[in-house]
């Protein structure tokens, strides 16, 4: 029987790491033998399934506590023997510093711009030596696979996100007048331009609210810039909440202003919801990869204030246009289903 272990941040959290729970869900429901070995114990807030073992890695308390995590990532791996390592963009300096990659089979996965995410010297060798090294290398996007040289473009396959299972049937009533954004609050995520952007919309539509729904490190100069334009009752941080697709069912619209991006979870249950959705058309182009523009969605240039807002007055002011977007991005959630999407990442497992 084959055993899969998965690395993963935390059980909660960012999109890789709900991608990752629903892969080792999926896959221990058919049978295989799943081991998540967690680098945190913060966010345990994902349903897994009760047969998926958990282990997890000790606590970063200082560099030298790298030591250790490499250690018992080591003695973890002895332990299970697995037959596949599968980590969807994290931990690459343990694996290089554990010089683990040729002694298990490791399938590794791109989860940002390569050309922006990686901003210090030692991520891009961590990377890059780890992508040479794996037996197979996924990425979102075509465009995020070119990015590296024929080594690893070789042994590379381009595997969309699976869409979250059981999200809320598309909302079918009158909508509230509310914009909403999911996000975690960084100045990767351009949220300034949204709020600017919802600045000028509300001028014309001052009915309307803008709620953002994540935490992060920008929440005070966020907050600060809605306060200079006396927006402070019009803007709300919603802050990180579990029900989330229930929460933004009947908006408006779902707003995403990323500078760039891998393929933005929050954006594919927006559409699968049945939200018309507005996103920046940027690297690496996960987005323009599920949106036919004027179709299912609205891609608009990267942090282009007059597109954004054209784009929110053209979805206000034209509600069977709004409508029928919606409807069309609601055809995702059978598009990028779980099992569609997880087949895929089995025909790596059972390669050899």
């Amino acid at each position: 029987m084959n055993k899969i272990v998965f690395l993963i941040g935390s059980l909660g959290g960012g999109g890789a790491e709900r991608v990752t729970i629903s892969l080792a869900n999926y896959f221990s429901k058919k049978g295989y033998l799943i081991t998540l070995i967690a680098f945190s114990k913060e966010n345990n807030n994902y349903e897994i399934n009760d047969s998926v073992q958990i282990k997890y890695l000790p606590e970063k308390k200082s560099k030298i506590s790298n030591f250790k995590r490499v250690l018992s990532l080591k003695n973890i791996l002895k332990e299970e023997k697995p037959n596949v390592v599968i980590s969807l963009g994290l931990g690459y300096q343990f694996l290089f510093f554990g010089n683990l990659l040729k002694k298990y089979h490791f399938i590794l996965s791109e989860r940002n711009s390569p050309n922006d995410f990686y901003t210090t010297t030692a991520s891009k060798i961590y990377t890059k030596y780890c992508y040479k090294r794996a037996d197979c290398v996924v990425f979102q996007t075509r465009e995020a696979a070119n990015y590296y040289k024929n080594i690893v473009k070789k042994i590379s396959v381009v595997i969309p996100n699976p869409i979250k299972e059981e999200l809320p049937l598309p909302y079918q009533g009158v909508r509230e007048k509310r914009i909403v954004a999911v996000s975690r609050l960084d100045p990767q995520k351009n949220l300034l331009l949204l709020l600017k952007g919802f600045e000028i919309f509300s001028a014309r539509y001052p009915e309307y609210i803008l709620e953002i729904y994540g935490k992060g490190k920008q929440r005070e100069e966020l907050i600060k810039f809605a306060k200079s334009v006396s927006l402070e009752d019009k803007i709300i941080f919603k802050g990180q909440v579990d029900n989330v697709h229930e929460k933004i069912l009947n908006s408006t619209m779902y707003i995403s202003t990323s500078n760039y991006e891998g393929m933005s979870n929050s954006m594919l249950e927006a559409m699968a919801l049945g939200l018309p959705v507005i996103c920046t058309d940027c690297p690496i182009g996960g987005a323009r990869a599920v949106i036919k523009h004027g179709t299912n969605g609205l891609l608009i240039q990267t942090n282009n204030l007059e597109d954004l807002v054209k784009a929110m007055f053209k979805i206000v002011e034209n509600p069977e246009f709004a409508s029928q977007l919606a409807q069309n991005a609601s055809r995702l959630r059978t598009d990028l289903s779980i099992e569609k999407i997880a087949p895929e990442w089995e025909k790596l497992i059972n390669y050899k």
